[in-house]
């Protein structure tokens, strides 16, 4: 008996072995793609050595600006996307758009609607409606004509990350186009549709594909920069024995000419930090390596003039009520990224969440670790020391 238990536990012991070396590996070699495949800092190989040997991407040293800040206040690259990765139970709420958007549902939270989904080049259309039923390519291309006038829907893989793949479709003067940035272009729906798609996310199924009515920014979010959806990203946590979870850190992104339809930071879009206490903006910021202008700090939009730094966020208490209520139905997980639109009606709509929140958009603003309350939480679930 004994020695089948000592089996068994060297047998239990070899496994989790087995475990930390394919992590370490597959985290390795993970590292060594970001580096080649990310912008290329501009720095002395003794920088980035140091910047390796501390957990930081070489482009972080710039992003966060690391010869000024203590490296200390920063969550790292590599507990970012080691530590924090572990930290939820169950990541399937956040990787796939349907899983979520039914919860939000359930729970009694607005969604937009969802006008089709894709997959397998068969079309399912009105998902969410109860009357789901498969149309051919010439309908929809029927229905998405229908309106009058100029229809807008946007168009988005249900397993996408990053605002990746996603783009504006638009119908006017009788031809359907395709909008991303600064490029416009005629589009054929039918074709689209005719295409097998594939996840760009390594082992996953065939992607399905969304199309969804775009939704009415808010006047406030509107007058910011109006061709496209500006989100906000709240970051909510959730330490163990306290009874719900709080807003960490928040940022208000907004698009620019160069990130049309959406507000993505890594594409040239700005974020702008908001005081989770009061919803008054900061002075917003660019990606210093990926941000297409010369200025990179900015107090008003430079595209629109509209004024960041002082702005209030409308029904910002409402808001963070809505992100809290979503996180705090989840107790299993304690850490997600939220990202969310206040439509024309002042109503806050969860449009994406994530369980591993890219942090660089809100360190970008100061490191998280500078926070006790936060540093705590990091402490609590082994992310930091």
């Amino acid at each position: 008996m004994n020695s089948r238990h000592s089996l068994n536990q060297l047998g239990l012991a070899l496994k989790q072995a087995d475990q930390r070396l394919y992590h370490v590996v597959r985290t390795t070699y993970r590292w060594m793609q970001s580096e080649w495949k990310g912008p290329r800092a501009n720095l002395p190989f003794s920088r980035k050595l140091d910047m390796w040997r501390r957990g930081f991407f070489a482009e972080s040293d710039t992003i966060y600006d690391l010869t000024r800040n203590s490296p200390d206040e920063y969550l790292s690259d590599y507990q970012h996307s080691v530590g924090c990765s572990r930290i939820n139970v169950w990541s399937g709420f956040y990787d796939h758009k349907m899983v979520l958007r039914s919860f939000l549902m359930a729970i009694g939270l607005r969604q937009a609607n969802t006008v089709a989904l894709i997959l397998n080049r068969q079309i399912l259309l009105q998902p969410y409606s109860g009357q789901a039923r498969y149309v051919t390519a010439d309908e929809l291309v029927e229905l998405l004509r229908q309106g009058g006038g100029e229809t807008k829907f946007i168009v988005k893989p249900e397993d996408g990350l990053c605002g990746e793949d996603i783009f504006l479709l638009l119908h006017r003067d009788g031809q359907f186009w395709r909008q991303r940035g600064r490029s416009v272009d005629p589009f054929d729906v039918a074709a689209f549709v005719g295409e097998q798609k594939t996840s760009k996310r390594k082992g996953r199924p065939p992607s399905a594909i969304l199309i969804e009515e775009r939704l009415q920014q808010g006047p406030f979010w509107a007058a910011l920069f109006p061709d496209s959806a500006n989100t906000m990203r709240l970051l909510t946590l959730w330490h163990p024995g306290e009874p719900a979870p709080f807003v960490a850190r928040a940022v208000q992104r907004i698009g620019t000419a160069d990130t049309v339809p959406t507000d993505n930071w890594s594409g040239g879009g700005i974020s702008v930090p908001i005081d989770p206490a009061t919803g008054r903006l900061g002075v917003g910021r660019m990606n210093p390596l990926k941000g297409n202008r010369p200025e990179q700090r900015f107090e008003s939009h430079p595209d629109t003039g509209a004024q960041l730094t002082g702005a209030v966020i409308p029904g910002w208490e409402r808001i963070a009520a809505t992100v809290l209520r979503a996180a705090g139905s989840l107790p299993f997980n304690r850490t997600g990224g939220w990202d969310v639109l206040v439509d024309s009606s002042d109503t806050p709509i969860i449009l994406e969440a994530n369980g591993n929140s890219d942090v660089n958009l809100l360190q970008v603003h100061g490191g998280l670790l500078a926070d006790p309350r936060i540093r705590r939480f990091y402490e609590a679930l082994n992310v930091v020391p």
